[in-house]
Parts: structure tokens; sequence; C-alpha cells
């Protein structure tokens, strides 16, 4: 079950070497995502979470602008924690959202994920 950006660039290619040295590889992933795409390489299990790669890509926007803001350390500190929060907020809606899907979760259990 990966994560966006960094950790998934760096988990996909050990990925490609577990399925090289002949392992099953099932990889994990909401269906909004930024990075993580099907490959032949592993299996890719989807799943539904009720926000769209649009909310995704409208929460990384506004936190990268928050970078080039003018004003005080305080203003920029706490837009900075808001944009965490939405972060944070996604990040637990997806997973409640994959542990709520009965069919995945059973896959997963009969396949000793």
């Amino acid at each position: 079950v990966s994560v966006e950006g960094s950790p998934w660039f760096s988990i996909r290619e050990a990925l490609e070497m577990l399925q090289q040295k002949g392992h099953e590889v099932v990889v994990v992933a909401s269906e909004v995502s930024m990075h993580i795409r099907a490959s032949e390489n592993f299996v890719m299990k989807m799943y539904p979470v009720p926000y769209t790669k649009e909310d995704t890509d409208n929460a990384f926007k506004a936190y990268f602008n928050i970078t080039f803001e003018d004003g005080s350390f305080f203003e920029r500190f706490f837009k900075v924690l808001e944009g965490v929060k939405r972060f944070t907020d996604l990040a637990f809606s997806s997973c409640r959202h994959l542990l709520q899907n009965k069919e995945l979760m059973s896959y997963l259990e009969e396949s000793k994920f």
C-alpha cells in the first residue's frame, strides 16, 4: 500500500526487482492517484475514494503556492498548517475507504497480503 510522491518513486524500483526475482507484487492504491500507475511488473488493486484528482491537485497547488506568499512567519506558518491538514484529511479519507472496501479487504485477506 503506497503513498504518493517520493515514497512511491523510491519503492517502485524495489517492487520491480522483487517481481524479477519471482515474487508476486500487488500494489493497492486509490483510484485518485497522482503518480501510481499500473505496470506489467505488478498487480494493481484500486479502490474508490470520495474526492477527485482535481481536489488533490488543488490541495497540492494551494500548498505549493504558500511558499511564495508574502506575510509574517506566523501567517505563513498557519497557512502551511492548514495545507498539511488538507493532505492529512485526504489521507485519512483514503485509508477509511480502503478499510471499508469489503471486496478488496477480502481479496487481501485471502491472498495473505
